[in-house]
This record gives structure tokens, C-alpha cells and sequence, in this order.
């Protein structure tokens, strides 16, 4: 055994020394880096520190807003009422505006859920109506109840059977010659004019418009029936009054367009709007409607669709 060890591993004193160097060169190589990490000084980042002072200052300036696990839900409600000293005066809650009730000391949550209530179609009839808001706590009512005036409702509802009086002899009008010469165009009339047309109300103006606004544009009538709640029916009694001139459409330009931007048109979805704009990143800019076919995911039907609506300048 003692032959076979001295074979193998015995070493005069060169290999030795030999060795005892690489031992220790391998230990430096794998010390050295931790060491130099310890003792080289830290620099300072000036631009760190610049966003680190702009961090503390927010938060100093927003300590309340980062303080809610200690408060309890009426606190909350209440954060930034002592912003100011509440301003009184008589006010009708149906009519109150943002500004009017940050005078009155009312919370920025508190002034959301009644805006919220009153544009649901919620009414204030009395008093104490004003109180089921379950933001208002009991304080706050109290303070501002005095305040509270609420016209007398018999007023409005005789209002409201005038207005539906003169509803009900408009959509009468509609019978008469006047209305068969009503002729529309549809990209550059408000939501006050649409309502000359049959079966046309407020409501379903506006959306009209909003439809209109985010398209760009209508380039056929016939896109009236993608507005929701628009059916054939009443398609039919106005397609012959309203016309569109497409020279007023406002185009994409598809070649410098973000996905942000191109996200926002109705007949783009989410996956088409990624894949248009990561192709342009890496085939180079469209030059016509038909470039979109190589698209994989995008077929001839989006393309009818949506080529009224594209421009390809490199601007």
C-alpha cells in the first residue's frame, strides 16, 4: 500500500511548491472579487439621488393617502376635508358642481359618489335624501343641512309633461312634408341636429356622435346600423334623409400611428392593432391597403372595413 501511495502521489519539493502556488492563486481568484466589492468606496448616483429626494418629497407631501390600513372606512372617506375651511352657503345637491362642494368641505370621495348617484339618474327629493349617501356620515349632514334647498318637485313634473308634450308634437312633425325634404350629413352634424331625424332622441344621438368621433367618420350610411341599439327598422325610416361626405373623414396615418392610438378605432381590436404595428416594426412602413393582407391574422372583411380610414405617408 505504501508503494502504490508513493507511486501515485508522492512529489519531490518543486511539485510541491508548485502545487502550494496554484492553491493559492485558485483562493485569491475566488476572494479577490468579494474583497474588492467590500472596500471599493460606493459612487454616488446623482441622478438616484435627484429621484429619490422627488419620492420623499410625494410622499411627504401624500402621507394621508398612504396611511389607510390604519384608518377606518369613514376616515377614509374624509381624507383632505381639512384641505380647507368649509365656505357655506344654500345649494341644491341635484346641482352641485365639484367646485361648490370642495367649499363645502365635502371629501374628494364624498364629491365622486354624488356625482356618480346624480349622473346614474339618482334624485335628491328632500332633505334628508341627502344623508343615504353612504358617504356622508352623520357629521357632515348636519353641518350642511341647513343649507340644503331642493325646488318644489310638483314644478318639475309639470315641466316634464310640457317637455313631453312638445316631445310627443315633434315626433307628430315628422309626418309632415317638411320632414321628407330633411336631408343630413352625417360627418358634420351635432347630436342637436340628428334628433330632427324619426325615431331619434337625445340618447340616441349622442351615441351616434361618439360612434362618428371615434371611427374618424362615417364613409357609408350603412355603418348607422354598427351604433348600438340601432336595428334595421329604424335604419329604414332615416337612411333616406342622411347622406355622408367622406371628404370630412380623418384618417390614420398607419405608418407613424402608436398601439395606444391605433387601439382606439372601434373596428380594431386588440390583437389586430399588436400584430399591425409589430409587422410595421419588422417588414418596414405599408405602402398601400392590400400590404395589411400579408398580415396572417387579418382577412379581406377587416380590410373592407378599414382601408377608408388608412393613410400611408411616411410623415
Amino acid at each position: 500500500m505504501r508503494q502504490w501511495f508513493d507511486k501515485h502521489f508522492l512529489m519531490n519539493r518543486k511539485e510541491l511548491q508548485g502545487l502550494s502556488f496554484f492553491t493559492i492563486f485558485i483562493i485569491l481568484l475566488w476572494i479577490l472579487p468579494n474583497l474588492y466589492g467590500r472596500l471599493k468606496p460606493l459612487k454616488q448616483d446623482p441622478d438616484f439621488a435627484l429621484r429619490e429626494k422627488e419620492v420623499l418629497d410625494f410622499l411627504a407631501k401624500n402621507k394621508a393617502y398612504f396611511q389607510v390600513d390604519n384608518q377606518s372606512a369613514s376616515s377614509l372617506q374624509n381624507v383632505g376635508k381639512d384641505k380647507l375651511k368649509p365656505e357655506y352657503f344654500t345649494f341644491d345637491p341635484n346641482r352641485l358642481t365639484v367646485d361648490e362642494a370642495d367649499r363645502l368641505g365635502l371629501s374628494d370621495y364624498q364629491i365622486r359618489m354624488i356625482q356618480n348617484f346624480v349622473s346614474k339618474g339618482g334624485r335628491f327629493y328632500k332633505q334628508e335624501d341627502f344623508a343615504k349617501i353612504y358617504s356622508i356620515t352623520t357629521e357632515d349632514y348636519q353641518r350642511l343641512s341647513p343649507y340644503i334647498r331642493i325646488p318644489d318637485q310638483s314644478s318639475k313634473k309639470d315641466n316634464y309633461k310640457k317637455q313631453t308634450s312638445r316631445n310627443f308634437t315633434r315626433q307628430a312633425n315628422f309626418d309632415e312634408p317638411l320632414f321628407k325634404q330633411l336631408s343630413i350629413e352625417l360627418n358634420t352634424i351635432d347630436s342637436i341636429g340628428l334628433q330632427e331625424l324619426k325615431g331619434i332622441g337625445p340618447v340616441f344621438a349622442s351615441r351616434i356622435v361618439r360612434f362618428r368621433d371615434l371611427l374618424g367618420g362615417f364613409h357609408d350610411k350603412a355603418q348607422l346600423l354598427n351604433v348600438y341599439g340601432m336595428d334595421k327598422e329604424r335604419f329604414s325610416q332615416i337612411q333616406d334623409h342622411v347622406y355622408v361626405d367622406t371628404i370630412k373623414i380623418k384618417k390614420i396615418n398607419i405608418n407613424t400611428i402608436n398601439y395606444q392610438e391605433l387601439l382606439k378605432h372601434p373596428y380594431i381590436s386588440p390583437k389586430q392593432a399588436n400584430v399591425i404595428i409589430q409587422f410595421r416594426n419588422q417588414h418596414g412602413n405599408y405602402l398601400q391597403p392590400s400590404d395589411l393582407l400579408k398580415i396572417e391574422l387579418l382577412n379581406e372583411d377587416f380590410l373592407r372595413k378599414i382601408a377608408p380610414y388608412l393613410a400611408f405617408t411616411d410623415d
